[in-house]
C-alpha cells in the first residue's frame, strides 16, 4: 500500500501536462510499462512464472482459506475503502477535485493549488488500489503479471462509466452489473469460449448504449444536491453588502497594486512593452484600447498566469512578481475571465463555496481527524456563499447547475465567485460583454457597490459607455503600451485616441 501510494503520487509529475481523456491514456500507458517491467524483472517478480505460496492471512488466530472465510475481511475492507472514497468525494476536498475536472485554469483563479490536489488524489487512489491488490494476492495465494492486464483496467473504467462518474453509489451499481452479469452467464449451457464471446458482446453493447443515450451513467452525479441545499440557512444579513469580508471595508487613496515596467513577448509580438499602472484602493480603474492591444495579457501578468520577461508587480507594498496564480489569490488579487469559466457541472452555490479560502474540509487532516470542525465550517461557508449570491441577486438560483444559467446570470455567478475569494483587488475581464442593457446596468451597480465597500476594482471593457459610467480612472493601451491615462470622459473626448480605438476596431 505504501509503495503504490508513493508511485501514484509520483505519476502526477508528467500528469500535470495532461488532463481529461489524455490523463486516462497516461495512466494506461504507465500500466503497460509496469506490465512489461514485471515480465522482465525476473529476480523480483519471477516473470511469467509469478509468485506462488503467498501466505493466507490470519484473523483472530484463524487462517482465512475458503471464500466464505475471506468474505468478512473483504467486505470490511470494501466498506472502509468506500467510506474513505465517499468522505473524500462528498466534501470540500472533493468539490475542488470536481472544479479541477471542469476547468483547471478557473480552479487556479480561485486560489486552489492544482498540483497539490493532483498529488493527493493520485496518492489516495494508489493507496486504495493497494488495499485491493493486497487482498487479491493473499486470496489467490499466487500472482503473476497476467493478473494485471490492460483489459482489467479497461474493465474498471467501464464499470465506472456505466454506473456514473463522481458518484460512488453509481460505481457500486456499475460493479454489480459488470461483475454479476458474467456470474449469471455461467448458467448458460455452452462452451466457455461462447460464454466469453456473449459476455464481451453484452458489455460492449451496454457501453455503446450508455455513451449514446445516458452518458451520465445509471446514477447521475447530482444525486443528493437538493438535500444538502435544504440544510443551509438563508443569509441573515438584510443588506447583501454585509456578506462581504470585513477586511474589504478598508478603502483609501493609496496605491494597492503597482505594476512597474512589465514586458512580455510572444515571438516577435510584444504583448506588453514597459507597461506601468497603479490601482488605488476603493476605486474603479479601466483598461481600454482596441482589440489586440494587450489588455487581457496585462491581467494574466498581474495574476501570475503569465510570467513577465521584465518588470515587477507590487501588491500591498510586497513584490509578488512570478507567484503562482493560486498564491496570488491568497495575497489578495483575483480575477474573472472574459469567457466566464464557471464550473459548469457543479451547482451555482458550489461554484461560490469552492472559492472561499481556508476551508478545513479541503485538507485531509481535518477532513478525517476533525470531521466536526470541517462540518461546522462547511455550514458557515455555504451560508456565507448564499450571502454572496444574494449580493448579486442569484440566491434563488443556488441549487441550479451552472451550465443551465442564462449568460447574464453566469456573469453574475462569476462575480459572486470572485467576491468569495475574499481578495482585496478584483480584476474583471469584460464584465458587461455579451449581455443586454438590463444585465449591464445590474453589473455596473454591483461594481460600484464593491468599490464603495472598499474593493479595488480594475476592468477591461470594450463598451465605452460602461467605462465612463463606472470607472474613476482609465488607462488607454495600444500595441502593448499605455499611451494615455486620465478620466474616462477625457480620454474618450481625445480625437487621436478615438481614431486609434475605432480605426483599429474597423480593421
Amino acid at each position: 500500500i505504501v509503495v503504490t501510494t508513493l508511485l501514484a503520487g509520483g505519476v502526477t509529475v508528467p500528469a500535470l501536462r495532461v488532463r481529461g481523456e489524455y490523463l486516462i491514456l497516461l495512466t494506461l500507458a504507465l500500466q503497460m510499462v509496469l506490465y512489461e517491467l514485471m515480465l522482465s524483472w525476473v529476480d523480483l517478480t519471477e516473470g511469467r512464472t509469478g509468485i506462488s505460496a503467498i501466505p493466507r492471512p490470519t484473523l483472530f488466530g484463524r487462517a482465512l482459506v475458503t471464500p466464505a472465510q475471506f468474505l468478512p475481511l473483504i467486505a470490511a475492507c470494501a466498506a472502509v475503502v468506500f467510506a474513505v472514497g465517499y468522505r473524500v468525494g462528498e466534501s470540500p476536498f472533493g468539490r475542488v477535485l470536481k472544479a479541477m475536472r471542469d476547468d483547471e485554469r478557473a480552479t487556479l483563479a480561485i486560489g486552489k493549488s492544482v498540483f497539490r490536489y493532483k498529488v493527493l488524489v493520485f496518492s489516495i487512489s494508489g493507496a486504495l488500489a493497494g488495499v485491493a491488490a493486497a487482498l487479491f494476492a493473499h486470496y489467490q495465494a499466487f500472482i503473476n503479471p497476467f493478473s494485471f492486464t490492460l483489459d482489467r483496467s479497461i474493465f474498471l473504467v467501464a464499470l465506472v462509466v456505466l454506473g456514473g462518474t463522481a458518484n460512488l453509489v453509481g460505481t457500486l451499481v456499475g460493479a454489480t452489473v459488470y461483475v454479476g452479469l458474467p456470474e449469471m452467464l455461467r448458467f448458460l449451457q455452452a462452451r466457455q469460449e461462447i460464454v466469453d464471446a456473449i459476455r464481451d458482446f453484452v458489455f460492449g453493447a451496454l457501453l455503446v448504449a450508455f455513451m449514446r443515450f445516458r452518458p451520465q451513467g445509471l446514477v447521475p452525479e447530482r444525486a443528493g444536491v437538493g438535500a444538502r441545499l435544504r440544510t443551509v440557512a438563508p443569509p441573515a444579513a438584510a443588506d447583501p453588502v454585509a456578506a462581504l469580508p470585513a477586511r474589504a471595508a478598508r478603502a483609501d487613496a493609496a496605491p494597492v497594486l503597482v505594476a512597474d515596467g512589465l514586458s512580455k513577448s510572444f515571438g516577435g509580438i510584444r504583448a506588453a512593452d514597459q507597461l506601468s499602472l497603479v490601482l488605488p484602493g476603493g476605486k474603479v480603474t479601466a483598461l481600454v484600447g482596441p482589440n489586440g492591444a494587450g489588455k487581457t495579457t496585462v491581467f494574466n501578468l498581474l495574476t501570475g498566469f503569465l510570467a513577465p520577461d521584465a518588470g515587477r508587480v507590487v501588491l500591498h507594498g510586497r513584490e509578488v512578481t512570478g507567484l503562482a496564480p493560486w498564491r496570488m489569490v491568497g495575497q489578495g488579487l483575483a480575477r474573472t475571465f472574459q469567457d466566464v469559466r464557471l464550473f459548469e457541472r457543479m451547482t451555482v452555490l458550489d461554484n461560490v463555496v469552492a472559492a472561499i479560502p481556508g476551508q478545513p474540509g479541503e485538507r485531509l487532516g481535518p477532513l478525517f481527524l476533525a470531521p466536526w470542525r470541517a462540518a461546522a465550517a462547511e455550514r458557515q461557508n455555504r451560508a456565507k456563499a448564499l450571502g454572496y449570491l444574494a449580493f448579486v441577486g442569484l440566491a434563488d438560483k443556488a441549487g441550479e447547475v451552472a451550465a443551465s444559467l442564462a449568460f447574464g446570470e453566469q456573469k453574475l455567478a462569476a462575480l459572486a465567485r470572485l467576491i468569495a475569494t475574499e481578495a482585496d483587488v478584483l480584476l474583471l475581464d469584460e464584465p458587461a460583454s455579451g449581455v443586454d442593457v438590463q444585465w449591464v446596468n445590474r453589473i455596473l451597480e454591483l461594481i460600484r457597490r464593491l468599490a464603495g465597500a472598499g474593493k479595488t476594482v480594475c476592468i477591461v471593457e470594450h463598451n465605452l459607455e460602461v467605462v465612463t459610467a463606472v470607472a474613476d480612472r482609465a488607462y488607454f493601451m495600444e500595441a502593448g503600451r499605455i499611451i494615455a491615462e486620465g478620466r474616462p470622459e477625457d480620454l474618450m473626448a481625445d480625437p487621436r485616441l478615438g481614431e486609434i480605438y475605432f480605426g483599429k476596431a474597423r480593421r
